[in-house]
């Protein structure tokens, strides 16, 4: 069956939740060990404000700890993990600042990439497959796909854009920005299960990018990521942790000089 590995030429920069299953065997023993420990973040194994041990992990994937301390360097560096003084490591945080940060950055990325793809015209098979992926929604709202399979489509579905803009640069960025919103989606639905996206959504940037429109393949993609932007937004605002948070005094402004 085709998928983006099959539909894009070259190498495409391929979201997590893609790689799962497949084998990672050109990887050396840092990069297994960062694919491993980064997917545990994502689907939320390891959830936020969790802690572990380099040890702990190395055990658990039966290697040594050097590859397993260079692969957490990484993982520092994405923001993913903060280092604990002589006490391991915790899982970041999914913050409202931060989540709101990542959807207006995925806005404006993935907005340009449609519109980027749409000039240049997206090639017939990776077109084809987002004609298939654009009906992942209306499978859903018929009971015919989990929520799972749902999710990898429409992951699928924007990695495929990304990959069809032409700017490499482009792409990647993209695809950190969905690894990273992958997680907060995970745990938004965990909040709220029933929430869905309007099942036409893909299949109106689908459309615009089969008739070549920039301007309307821009302007529904942004749609798209504004829609999830603000219904998860206020998913996460509405959870039992944030309505128990303390509300902190704000610091005292300074006289007029």
């Amino acid at each position: 069956m085709p998928d983006i590995h099959s539909v894009i030429t070259g190498t495409p920069h391929v979201p997590a939740l893609l790689l799962v299953g497949r084998a990672d065997a050109g990887l050396d023993r840092t990069g297994q060990a960062y694919r491993a420990i980064r997917r545990q973040i994502i689907d939320l194994t390891l959830p936020p404000g969790s802690s572990f041990t380099e040890a702990s992990l190395a055990q658990q994937w039966g290697i040594s700890k050097t590859p397993v301390r260079e692969a957490l360097a990484r993982l520092r560096r994405d923001g993913l993990v903060t280092a604990l003084p002589r006490a391991g490591y915790v899982v970041s945080p999914i913050t409202l600042q931060d989540t709101d940060d990542l959807c207006a950055l995925r806005t404006l990325l993935s907005g340009e990439a449609a519109a980027q793809a749409a000039r240049r015209g997206v090639p017939a098979p990776a077109l084809a497959r987002l004609e298939a992926l654009s009906e992942v929604h209306f499978a859903l709202a018929a009971g015919e796909v989990e929520q799972e399979e749902a999710l990898r489509g429409a992951v699928e579905f924007e990695a495929v854009i990304a990959n069809s803009a032409g700017n490499n640069r482009l792409a990647k960025a993209i695809v950190d920005v969905v690894d990273e919103l992958e997680r907060v989606l995970r745990m938004a639905a965990l909040i709220a299960p029933s929430a869905a996206s309007p099942p036409g959504e893909l299949k109106a940037i689908f459309e615009r990018l089969r008739e070549r429109d920039a301007d309307g393949a821009e302007a529904a993609m942004r749609n798209r990521c504004e829609r999830v932007r603000h219904d998860v937004i206020q998913v996460l605002a509405g959870s039992a942790s944030v309505s128990r948070a303390h509300i902190e005094m704000p610091a005292p402004s300074l006289p007029p000089a």
